[in-house]
């Protein structure tokens, strides 16, 4: 795409989207302009209503105090820039020198954080010497002084604030396509357009895992996806996944690379037109196999088509398409399910073998998160239990009487015992059962916790079955004799359960014990959040005002009826 259509499409897009405006601010030594409507595209692509802002040029410490309270800031310190013609007047500079300019730099790395701490999401580019000193057999100075503020800024940055590797994109695009040293000479423009497209592809998964936007679930298929060969061709013992054959270590690096995305929280499914019982064998059985039935959370193996494969699937995890992604090594099936089911990012098999693995790690990126907590590392269990759960579903005449038999234990834990990390990373990724559907980091979350006009309360919920982990929370804003309800919101796994009831029940009781008398809530209408639409109406809620977005609701609190279930247990 040529700037030129850059430009008309994100105008297009910014009239097209509504709602509140994501801001984020771009802050610089060196001239960015055409990074503004690169970025503000790709974001508003993504559904982020951007607006981005560029800082003054070249006052970097400054400006990181003016943007403290966006929602992004993205820092591009040059290394080549911080002495005007640094790139050369390094070399004649003695060490002292150079020493007292790299002290100096360290503490205004320490400052610039520490102004923009509050910020949910910061992006900082490591120093980088490669576009203009990139020897390869020794060290210049410049690489020497970049390696050193890059520790000082691995030290100084916190949880949500984000290093990139700004070498890696120079590699993926090769360093002449990223500079432009004409430029740079005459006005400080270091970078192409081409260099902006692909930085902004590099960093978009860490601003849609802010959002709530990134990808829950890989979707594979078996036959020459997690295997290679076809079982019903070559059987049982013609599939290859071992070191024996070369294309049988390619696909054992796949199901490698697979089990570690699983540890880190990614939902495995399978979706194959086979035999059922070919592949349950096979993954029961097979002596080469990785990925057996415990990393799987869904399996659709029959001769249906993928399209209502895939929709049952996200009916039954209770996550949207949009949180699909499909890998398949068909034309034929990659088209159907990207025509028909636009919202899931359908991936095909490379017919280089050789590229698979690659691009696997690559599709990592999809499922980026800022934070990983043990619910992340527990999340296939969770849903396998869960669907022991569905089994037992059907042996009860009633669902009063199934809620019963599961024995549910809720634990509630309330601000200082919250787990900080958890509970930022719900806001985050909570998209169905979410009243308001505000995203925040965990310097938000700290920031709330500090201040004594907010509640924060984290609850987990047990079984039988076993522990569904941290699966809901909600944040309360006291002022005087009102409470206003900022944030409610619970895991899908829950749903269906009931214990957002008996939760709201224990927050009535803590604001009765502080002498609120009216409770407000607001519930902000999101593509996904529809089922919660009539949430307060349920609870006796008294609706106040309302648009196509937005509706507000009040109770008095002497009012509210206590739902009092006795299948749950409140700890």
């Amino acid at each position: 795409m040529k700037y030129t259509e850059i430009l008309k499409r994100n105008k297009e897009l910014e009239q097209e989207l509504t709602g509140e405006k994501y801001r984020v601010a771009v802050i610089s030594n060196i001239t960015i302009v055409q990074l503004k409507e690169v970025l503000e595209l790709s974001l508003r692509e993504k559904g982020i209503n951007a607006d981005v802002t560029l800082a003054d040029y070249d006052a970097i410490v400054q400006e990181s105090h003016r943007f403290s309270d966006f929602n992004a800031v993205v820092i591009f310190w040059e290394l080549i820039n911080l002495v005007d013609g640094f790139q050369s007047k390094i070399y004649l500079m003695g060490q002292d020198e150079i020493d007292r300019l790299a002290n100096k730099v360290e503490g205004e790395i320490d400052i610039v954080l520490k102004n923009i701490k509050n910020v949910s999401l910061v992006i900082i580019n490591q120093f980088s010497a490669a576009l203009i000193d990139n020897s390869p057999l020794k060290l210049g100075p410049l690489q020497i002084l970049g390696g050193y503020l890059n520790t000082a800024l691995r030290n100084s940055v916190s949880s949500t604030q984000v290093i990139v590797d700004i070498d890696s994109v120079f590699s993926r695009i090769g360093i002449n396509q990223s500079r432009d040293l004409r430029h740079f000479h005459s006005s400080k423009t270091l970078y192409t357009i081409e260099f902006f497209r692909k930085y902004t592809e590099t960093v978009l998964p860490a601003f849609q895992a802010v959002n709530g936007k990134t990808k829950k679930v890989l979707v594979l298929d078996c036959d020459n996806t997690l295997w290679g060969g076809i079982i019903g061709e070559d059987g049982e013992a013609g599939i290859q996944m071992s070191d024996a054959t070369a294309k049988g270590k390619i696909f054992k690096e796949i199901q490698t690379i697979l089990l570690g995305m699983q540890k880190e929280g990614v939902l495995l499914a399978l979706c194959s037109k086979n035999n059922e019982e070919d592949v349950n064998r096979i993954l029961n059985h097979h002596p080469d196999i990785l990925i057996t039935d415990k990393h799987v959370v869904s399996k659709k193996i029959n001769w249906q088509d993928k399209v209502s494969n895939i929709a049952e699937m996200a009916g039954e995890l209770n996550l949207g398409l949009d949180s699909f992604v499909f890998i398949d090594d068909s034309n034929f099936e990659v088209g159907l399910v990207r025509q028909e089911l636009p919202m899931v990012e359908v991936v095909q098999v490379p017919v280089n073998l050789s590229e698979y693995p690659l691009l696997l790690k690559e599709l990592k990126m999809l499922f980026f998160s800022l934070i990983n907590t043990d619910e992340d590392k527990n999340k296939t269990a969770m849903y396998l239990q869960e669907r022991q759960r569905k089994g037992q579903l059907k042996v009860h005449d009633s669902i009063d009487n199934y809620l019963a038999s599961l024995g549910l234990s809720l634990s509630i834990h309330w601000n200082q015992e919250i787990s900080v990390p958890r509970a930022a990373q719900m806001t985050q990724k909570t998209n169905q059962f979410n009243l308001t559907t505000k995203r925040y980091t965990e310097s938000d979350i700290v920031r709330m916790l500090d201040d004594p006009e907010y509640d924060i309360a984290i609850f987990s919920v047990s079984d039988h079955f076993g522990d569904y982990g941290v699966t809901g929370m909600s944040i309360i804003h006291l002022k005087n004799s009102t409470a206003r309800i900022d944030s409610l919101l619970i895991s899908c796994r829950i749903i269906g359960r009931n214990v957002e009831l008996a939760f709201f029940d224990q927050l009535v009781k803590m604001l009765l014990d502080k002498n609120i008398k009216t409770l407000v809530g607001n519930y902000i209408s999101t593509p996904k959040n529809k089922q919660v639409e009539a949430f307060y109406d349920g609870l006796g809620f008294t609706p106040t005002t309302s648009n196509e977005l937005q509706k507000d609701f009040t109770i008095q609190l002497e009012n509210y009826k206590m739902n009092s279930l006795p299948y749950i247990k409140i700890n």
